[in-house]
């Protein structure tokens, strides 16, 4: 693409901004120089990228560094035979591997959330030599280790003794000439790299040494002691001794490192492609840019579509997006309307974000937005006349038409602003329509703007070709930056001219200079905006108003929800007190027998005993009539497999996976249960996934995990008391464990013994919250359905 389409589309100013976002020069550079994606896939690929780092940001997470050093110097001179990287150049390469191997651990704990990076990062090579090698050498403040060598130990204790002798000595002399009064300073002075004392001039002569300087007045004499200078020269030879020992462990490290030249080369382009994508995706922060989606179809929709430099620009004033849309088979957008209205900015507003995309930059608009790949877009945008080439404006402006042609095809996008305008309106015209053909013929999309009337007129009758207004208010005599497609906008100049103060009398005069015909089709083009208008602010209460209505629906439907459900808890707790009276009714029958049988003998006790037990009997009968009428509410026949269900006993959510008669196969998680349809009530995913994220009380029930239980049914049937007890206490035990709350134990009919010693087990267990016999359509007094608390 031309150089001058990024700055027309005001493109260099983005990535400028964005690149203050970068922590490093190499992805500052990276940025700048960054080409637009030829594929799909790897566009997409970047732009999932960008996406996830910015949610990354959104969450408050941070990246395992602050800045990065700019490898690039340092990895050219190890390319360099004979280069020796400094000590503060290791450090800062030691510094860039631990930040990468930083952000490759980071990501690989993203990955589930965050796949693109982290896969991205996995590219990143691994280092187990490098660091290791800068480590032996370098401490953390850069300087080289003593330990580095043993040469090098042992030049650095000699200098060390040496020093502190110095030391010493000087402390002997300076204690003496302070005490004997020959100081001008207390102090001991450096001159020319030498401990010197600053004596008065009058006494030079009493110690013996070396004049090393002398103050501005001459008074003071800075003399270095005859009896240091031994240990000083000593001192420098060491030093000389010490650079060169330090010298050559710089250069054999550099020569152990130069051989993984290779892997750091890649590994310093990858993180300056990372810091790119960090850029981006702070940049998408802040101008709150998405994902749009991608199509293969020329297809071109932009709905709130901003442009993203004047949200940077115009922070503290209003900006208006755009909504701009072109099928398949619409090629060339055909916009006109008033001056200042703003057609130039929704045609850059597109071109912009179209260049964006392909740059793999988010943009600011609707996720519901659709680009295209375009190959290229070229801009024809403003004043290029050319006085050195003798051109005009005219001829500049169609110099760069020509030159856009000449690159344009399918899958291209072109905008020119104000085709052929500059010259006579006739000819213009001609020119424009041909122009134009000649975009249909190669399939090019393009975005046009035009005050020329027979363009617009072209548009209405020519397929492919699509007519776009901006939308202009005639009460208040301004524009309101709203685009409208499929019809022609007028170009409101005497509005305009009314709006800039001119005299009322010379507006009518300028307005009768004009044809009928052309006065008529300009008020006729107004009258059909100002319809618009009025349509579009209905349109715009309709939806608000069906918006409304349609809240309602749901609060009324959510209320009558859990009215239902507070209606079954309330059964469901008069159930529980019926069970419980029921049980106490069977004890006090199996009491009374028990006395019965113990006063056998006795006829007035045995009679008095068959009273009760007859009293209590019907009690017991009434009281389980009324529990098997609580317990069987309506069944819903209309559920079917694949429907997704809640558990009204224990407000876990599954699938029903199959329907035996009245009884439901539910998969919750990785375990399957099987209920009554009573039991079960329809929902939807965004009921389920409003009940994740807002969970209910854990007293109203437990909530499904995953568990190796594979059925909440319990068949004892042809086993004994004895044998089914253990099985029982170990199907409670794996129901409480996984948080299931209600089940189902199968014990048949017959004499009853296995019924009674399955209670005696429940009474017992101290998970047991209660339990009754089958209900209708739940086997009946076959099974015992239970309840854990």
């Amino acid at each position: 693409m031309a150089e001058g389409t990024a700055r027309k589309l005001e493109f260099d100013r983005v990535v400028t901004h964005a690149s203050g976002y970068a922590l490093s020069a190499y992805g500052r550079d990276t940025l700048f120089s960054s080409r637009p994606f030829a594929g799909y896939r790897e566009l997409q690929e970047e732009l999932e990228r960008v996406l996830e780092l910015k949610g990354f940001l959104e969450e408050g997470s941070s990246l395992p560094f602050n800045t990065l050093a700019d490898m690039r110097p340092l990895l050219a001179t190890l390319e360099m035979h004979g280069g020796v990287l400094e000590p503060v150049e290791l450090q800062d390469l030691h510094r860039f591997l631990d930040a990468s191997a930083g952000l490759r651990r980071r990501m690989v704990r993203e990955a589930e959330l965050r796949p693109r990076l982290a896969a991205f990062s996995a590219g990143i090579p691994e280092d187990a030599f490098v660091r290791p090698v800068i480590w032996e050498v370098i401490d953390e403040q850069g300087s080289v280790r003593s330990s580095a060598s043993g040469e090098l130990a042992r030049i650095r204790r000699a200098l060390s003794d040496r020093r502190q002798a110095l030391g010493r000595t000087l402390d002997r002399i300076l204690a003496g000439c302070r005490s004997s009064g020959w100081l001008m300073e207390d102090t001991l002075t450096i001159r020319n790299g030498r401990q010197c004392l600053a004596m008065r001039l009058e006494y030079r002569h009493r110690i013996p040494g070396f004049v090393q300087d002398y103050s501005g007045s001459g008074q003071t004499v800075f003399l270095e002691p005859a009896e240091c200078m031994e240990i000083t020269n000593a001192i420098l030879e060491g030093e000389i001794e010490e650079r060169r020992e330090i010298e050559r462990i710089l250069r054999a490290t550099t020569a152990r490192i130069r051989p993984e030249l290779p892997a750091l080369l890649s590994g310093a382009a990858l993180m300056a492609a990372f810091d790119s994508l960090y850029a981006r995706a702070r940049f998408a922060l802040e101008t709150h840019s998405v994902l749009p989606a991608l199509s293969r179809d020329g297809a071109l929709s932009i709905k709130r579509g901003y442009h993203p430099w004047l949200l940077i620009s115009h922070r503290d004033r209003e900006v208006l997006p755009l909504d701009l849309e072109l099928g398949p088979n619409e090629q060339v957008l055909i916009i006109s309307g008033p001056n200042a209205g703003g057609k130039s900015v929704a045609m850059k507003t597109a071109g912009l974000l179209s260049f964006m995309l392909l740059h793999g930059y988010l943009v600011p608009c609707s996720e519901s937005s659709v680009f295209p790949l375009f190959t290229s877009i070229g801009i024809e945008i403003g004043d290029e006349q050319s006085i050195e080439n003798d051109l005009s404006t005219f001829s500049s402006h169609l110099r760069e038409v020509r030159r856009i042609l000449n690159g344009a095809g399918r899958g291209s996008l072109v905008l020119i602003d104000e085709l052929c305008s500059g010259t006579d309106v006739e000819e213009g015209s001609a020119i424009a329509r041909s122009i134009i053909e000649e975009l249909l013929r190669r399939g090019t999309k393009a975005i046009v703007t035009t005050h020329l009337g027979e363009l617009k007129a072209y548009a209405h009758s020519r397929e492919g070709v699509v007519n776009g207004a901006m939308e202009f208010d005639r009460r208040a005599l301004e524009p309101t930056f709203r685009f409208i497609k499929g019809v022609p906008g007028s170009s409101f100049a005497f509005a305009m001219m009314q709006r800039m103060g001119f005299p009322p009398a010379m507006v009518r005069e300028a307005e009768s200079a004009i044809g009928d015909g052309h006065r008529g089709l300009e008020e006729l083009l107004e009258d059909l905006q100002e319809l618009l208008a009025s349509n579009r602010l209905r349109h715009l209460e309709l939806e608000a108003q069906s918006s409304h209505i349609l809240l309602r629906e749901q609060d009324v439907a959510e209320a009558e929800r859990m009215f239902r459900r507070r209606d079954r808890e309330q059964k469901q707790k008069a159930s529980r007190e019926l069970q419980r009276e029921l049980e106490r009714a069977r004890r006090e029958i199996r009491d009374i027998l028990s006395e019965a049988k113990a006063a056998a003998g006795d006829p007035r006790a045995v009679q008095e005993a068959r009273r009760r037990l007859a009293s209590r009997a019907s009690e017991a009968e009434k009281k389980d009539a009324l529990l098997r009428e609580a317990a069987a509410p309506p069944l819903d026949r209309s559920i079917r497999p694949g429907d997704l269900v809640r558990l009204l006993d224990t407000s876990a959510s599954g699938e029903v996976e199959s329907l035996r008669g009245d009884m439901a196969v539910v998969l919750c998680g990785t375990f399957r249960l099987t209920t009554s349809l009573a039991n079960l009530e329809k929902t939807s995913k965004r009921q389920v996934r409003k009940a994740v994220v807002a969970p209910a009380p854990r007293s109203v029930g437990w909530t499904a995990t995953a568990s190796p239980v594979e059925s909440t049914t319990l068949d004892l049937r042809g086993l004994t008391g004895d044998e089914a007890a253990p099985k029982i206490e170990r199907f409670l035990d794996a129901l409480r464990l996984n948080r299931i709350a209600r089940a189902t134990i199968i014990h048949g009919m017959g004499t009853g013994a296995l019924r009674r010693r399955t209670e005696e087990v429940l009474h017992d267990h101290p998970h047991v919250h209660s339990w009754r016999l089958g209900g209708q359509g739940e086997g009946g007094s076959g099974v015992t359905v239970v309840t854990l608390a």
